[in-house]
């Protein structure tokens, strides 16, 4: 994956500039690749939270044939660039986001001298699904993070302050995700979870 030096990450800025609390797993599940349905240009749909979709009217996402994205606000010249790779499992797919890119995310100008407390393998996940040209994102839950460390849970350890590493090698973790789905925000229409259309389609969150 190649590395530049940018602000916001695309489609992690499209969903939290601030997280109550952050899940990270110590490595990806499984081998990443680029998912060729994210490939086009995506607008933000209105009734997410407003703290996790910054973008307004006149700003998109565009994500190229190598899942290379590009946020841009107002017509401008693009504020991010990252590449959206990605794996699927039990028919669920999921964006995996490394520490650089993490630190793009905060825009943290102390990536040069502050030492991570997580292991240099560790991701955040973010589980996504695309229906009817709409692309919804469901963030991993602190809340049940915080609630497996209370409840002695030895694969769930709070790393940092609010910051939750759910620990095990690929397979361990790939268990994790297909029998414990409460770790992420469910996908649901009453929800606010972020939502971006697909730049001329016919849509409706």
């Amino acid at each position: 994956m190649s590395r530049r030096r940018s602000s916001l990450p695309l489609l992690l800025a499209l969903l939290l500039p601030v997280l109550p609390g952050c899940v990270m797993f110590e490595r990806a599940p499984a081998e990443l690749a680029c998912d060729p349905a994210l490939v086009g240009r995506w607008l933000p749909l209105p009734g997410a939270d407003t703290e996790k979709m910054p973008l307004g009217a006149g700003d998109y996402a565009e994500i190229d044939a190598q899942c290379q994205v590009s946020l841009v606000e107002h017509g401008n010249a693009p504020r991010s660039r990252f590449r959206a790779l990605s794996f699927e499992l039990d028919g669920q797919r999921y964006l995996a986001l490394d520490q650089d890119d993490m630190r793009d995310l905060f825009n943290d100008g102390k990536r040069a001298e502050s030492k991570s407390k997580l292991p240099a393998t560790s991701v955040l996940l973010l589980k996504y699904r695309i229906a009817d040209e709409v692309l919804e994102v469901a963030l991993p839950k602190a809340s049940r993070a915080l609630e497996l460390v209370q409840q002695g849970d030895r694969g769930v350890r709070e790393a940092d302050t609010m910051v939750y590493l759910v620990e095990g090698d690929a397979g361990t973790l790939r268990r994790r995700l297909s029998e414990d789905p409460g770790l992420f925000d469910p996908f649901d229409p009453a929800s606010r979870n972020p939502r971006l259309r697909r730049a001329g389609t016919e849509a409706t969150p």
